[in-house]
């Protein structure tokens, strides 16, 4: 009983922990539910890792495509699985997803301990890594595999941790730990050494008067890191790049840009956007200006997550998990600077609260929404691929059947049809069993999709087949129609005969402000306009479902 009362003490005292505690656990168990590989990059396993054979993308023995031919250099990318490859010829998607849970809690733990080191504010210290852990980049890059992001943002919060340390406490270990593990992010992604560089040379420049010749040490060589990346970019992947490069934008470049401002702004990132890119210029202005005393490490690190997102302005690529590294930057320089006048300010009382509301109706949705997205869509899939092959290999053992994808072609929609056929080979069927055909007209080429050769029709020709007869009609998240409803899927049932089904009872629509925007221009859209890339997908709910039809 003693036992007992002393728990509930402990509880009611550190109420707000024990909540922490218990939703970080729960978020943990739902990244090791029915884990398993999904119709995304996850096919890159399927020939390597799962066939008993390392996964390494810069080998000659890789069999998918020429990475440093289109510009990319990320050596430690998914470089993690590989452990678990040791131990077994065919690993258990389960342990994939086990090492992203071990990293979820550590950077949870280092989360509270590097912001409970600039505020008191309990609910601060256990409320924000909530928020950030809803957010669309941290539910995306948690519960997908190979995602960059994910290793940067958890190497980061090592490196800073062991740089607070140091500051403290100027043990050489400190040091030692901070430059391998901000090296580790670094080598993950071609921007990361702007984050690590960028903060390196403000800290240094900031407190070259003030610091001592150790943390001049530490900052020259993370600066040594991040000019050695970018040598090493330059001479053996910039110089030797080949002509389709990763991310060259393939339809007008200004509404490129202008969609990614809204995107980022509005819909995934408006902490970022909306408060914290005026306050790196107002700091900028009161510096500079009004010849304000500047902080190294918090000026260092409002600096570090500002250029860090600029640069996929001038890059011009969207991606709502690309600017999760900056929040780990950014939550000590915001907690700072907030804590003092700042906030009675009414010019900063107006941009919090547009970006606090933009991040409850947009963020925080579509944070949840890609949360039950990705666990949900490698179940659906991997049922819906058990449902076909058995269904064929009963009916058609001997006679070659054709599939079609619902409203995916074969222009972007080819990557599509080539992971699908790559998952149902490696499951078994023979490509002699099946072909893979389209029944959509090309609209738009790309270079990087157009170079996929595989012996199936939709990569033979660019003219659309007839379904016929015994043909499969697969209904899937991919589909760049409007969102399959009950009335669309009802239509199908006049020609097709519905076969299978995989639904996702809880998962949460993507309902946003975002999404009805998408609806409202979909209503005023033309042809030229959306072959000028203004609105590609028309798939609104995204809810990750399956259904099979055969044709009567």
């Amino acid at each position: 009983m003693q036992i007992l009362s002393r728990i509930i003490a402990i509880v009611k005292e550190e109420k707000i922990k024990c909540i922490f505690i218990f939703l970080i656990a729960v978020y943990a168990a739902s990244i090791l539910i029915n884990p398993n590989l999904a119709p995304t990059d996850d096919f890159i396993f399927l020939r390597t890792l799962q066939a008993g054979k390392p996964l390494l993308y810069y080998s000659q023995n890789f069999p998918y495509y020429n990475a440093a031919e289109m510009g990319r250099f990320t050596p430690l990318a998914a470089m993690e699985y590989n452990f678990f490859g040791i131990f077994s010829k065919s690993p258990n998607p389960f342990w994939y997803f086990f090492y992203h849970t071990l990293q979820f809690i550590i950077i949870s733990f280092l989360l509270v301990k590097i912001i409970s080191q600039f505020t008191s504010n309990k609910l601060f210290i256990y409320g924000a890594p909530i928020l950030l852990f809803l957010t669309p980049g941290f539910t995306i890059s948690w519960f997908r595999m190979q995602m960059n992001e994910r290793n940067i943002i958890f190497f980061l919060a090592i490196f800073l941790f062991f740089y607070l340390a140091y500051l403290k406490n100027q043990k050489i270990i400190y040091l030692a730990l901070g430059l391998i593990f901000a090296n580790f992010a670094i080598y993950y992604k071609e921007t990361a050494f702007i984050a690590i560089g960028v903060f390196a040379f403000f800290h240094f420049l900031l407190s070259i008067k003030t610091a001592d010749l150790k943390t001049k040490i530490f900052d020259s060589l993370l600066l040594l890191s991040s000019a050695a990346y970018l040598s090493v970019y330059y001479f053996y992947i910039y110089i030797n790049r080949g002509p389709a490069l990763y991310g060259r934008a393939e339809f007008n470049w200004f509404l490129v840009f202008a969609k990614n401002i809204l995107n980022y702004g509005f819909f995934s990132d408006p902490l970022l956007i909306l408060l914290l890119m005026p306050l790196f210029f107002w700091r900028l202005f009161k510096i500079f200006f009004k010849h304000q005393k500047p902080h190294p490490l918090f000026d260092s690190l409002l600096a570090s997550a500002s250029i860090y997102i600029s640069s996929f302005f001038i890059l011009n690529m969207y991606g709502p998990y690309y600017l999760l590294p900056a929040y780990l930057l950014t939550l000590p320089p915001l907690i700072y600077f907030f804590s003092q006048r700042q906030p009675k300010i009414i010019f900063w009382k107006i941009f919090g609260g547009i970006a606090a509301f933009f991040f409850i109706v947009n963020t925080l949705p579509s944070g949840i929404h890609y949360l039950t997205y990705y666990k949900y869509l490698p179940i659906n899939f991997n049922k819906t691929l058990d449902f076909l092959i058995q269904d064929i290999n009963s009916k058609h053992p001997l006679k070659q059947t054709n599939i079609f994808m619902d409203g995916v072609g074969r222009d972007t929609g080819r990557g599509t049809y080539f992971v699908l056929a790559e998952f149902l080979k490696y499951k078994g069927l023979s490509d002699k069993q099946f072909d893979l055909k389209s029944n959509i007209e090309t609209e738009i080429t790309s270079p990087l999709i157009s170079k996929i050769s595989a012996p199936f029709t939709v990569f033979q020709k660019d003219a659309p087949d007839i379904i016929k007869s015994g043909d499969y009609l697969i209904v899937s998240p991919q589909s760049a129609k409007i969102n399959p409803s009950q009335n669309y899927l009802q239509s199908l049932e006049k020609d097709y005969d519905l076969a299978f089904q995989a639904d996702s009872p809880f998962s949460f629509p993507d309902i946003n402000l975002k999404t009805l925007t998408k609806y409202l221009l979909s209503k005023k859209i033309s042809k030229s306009q959306k072959s000028e890339g203004i609105m590609i997908n028309k798939n609104l709910m995204n809810q990750p479902d399956y259904y099979i039809f055969i044709k009567k």
